[in-house]
């Protein structure tokens, strides 16, 4: 009894030092997401489209905007979406049903810190995901890409705060930016909506000792597809047109014999097209053809989220990837 009260009471003692050793040490959490629910997506998803469904959409752009991000149901989704962590493999499999979905939810949850051209596109996407063709939202949503391209590249959350008097969401949205500051600062500030950071961070009490593990998740979406610079493939449009023009890193042997039709293709869909020509030999895979790429893109003010177009073969691939990599 004696051995067996003195093992009880060495163990008690250890189990009080590591936990006092624990008090000591501070712990950063970086994100306090929801819980991620299949059924609570698909839920919102269908309230959302159904609530749009029912408005009678207006051209006018300013009816057209209120229209559409002060309505209750969308806003629920909006911030919904904005509070999970997409990047993680449950989201995934939660909506594996449905890759298009899947691909577009991922890129809807950065909302707030995306120009209004290119959430009213994913929005419109998810509708259409849902069986449900909007009327009069694709005329309306195009009036603002081919008249007002200053409106299509205004940022939702500055859209909010210069119309927060007119917009009864207006404070839910504000106070949802406040809360992801705390619950998930990339959905705010965003340098990638493709990339995401992770990690642990343990401190001492003074903060003289850190040890930190860190991570960083990559999200992509391929697409396999014939013909894409068709007019009746949308492909690349879809992705630029929200932006008014496309970036494209090209490479000069193949800019000589599709020069033209890349052209053609972004000025039929009214897109301005932006063409950086440079040599695609293993020769020119060296770091001075990098800065020369990462200058162009400086002098075009292209942002750091813009996603550039690269056309060609492995060598220019590789330098244009690099270079939007470093950019």
């Amino acid at each position: 009894n004696i051995k067996t009260k003195h093992i009880h009471i060495t163990r008690q003692i250890s189990f009080n030092l590591r936990q006092h050793k624990m008090e000591n040490i501070k712990k950063i959490d970086y994100y306090g997401y929801d819980v991620i629910s299949k059924e609570k997506i698909l839920a919102y998803v269908e309230a959302a489209v159904t609530s749009l469904k029912e408005v009678k959409i207006e051209v006018e752009v300013s009816t057209f905007l209120k229209q559409v991000y002060d309505n209750s149901s969308v806003c629920d989704l909006l911030i919904y979406l904005s509070r999970l962590p997409v990047f993680e493999t449950d989201f995934a499999h939660a909506l594996s049903h449905d890759l298009e979905l899947l691909a577009i939810l991922k890129k809807l949850k950065y909302f707030t810190n995306l120009p209004l051209g290119q959430s009213l596109l994913l929005i419109q996407q998810v509708a259409l995901k849902n069986g449900q063709l909007l009327e009069n939202f694709n005329e309306a949503f195009l009036n603002i890409i081919k008249h007002q391209a200053e409106i299509s590249l205004l940022k939702f959350k500055d859209y909010v705060a210069a119309n927060r008097g007119e917009l009864t969401c207006a404070e839910r949205y504000l106070e949802n930016n406040a809360a992801l500051e705390s619950i998930d600062p990339h959905a705010v500030y965003p340098t990638s909506i493709y990339r995401h950071s992770n990690g642990l961070t343990l401190a001492s009490a003074d903060s003289q000792t850190i040890e930190a593990v860190m991570s960083t998740t990559l999200t992509t979406t391929i697409k396999i597809t014939r013909g894409v610079l068709d007019y009746s493939n949308n492909l690349l449009a879809s992705v630029y047109q929200p932006l008014g023009r496309c970036v494209a890193v090209v490479d000069d042997k193949v800019f000589v014999h599709y020069g033209d039709k890349l052209k053609n293709y972004f000025n039929h869909f009214g897109i301005k097209l932006v063409s950086l020509v440079h040599g695609g030999n293993e020769i020119d895979k060296d770091i001075k053809h990098v800065e020369e790429i990462l200058i162009e893109l400086k002098r075009h003010n292209v942002a750091r989220n813009e996603p550039v177009l690269i056309m060609g073969g492995g060598v220019i691939a590789d330098i244009g990837g690099f270079a939007t990599a470093l950019y």
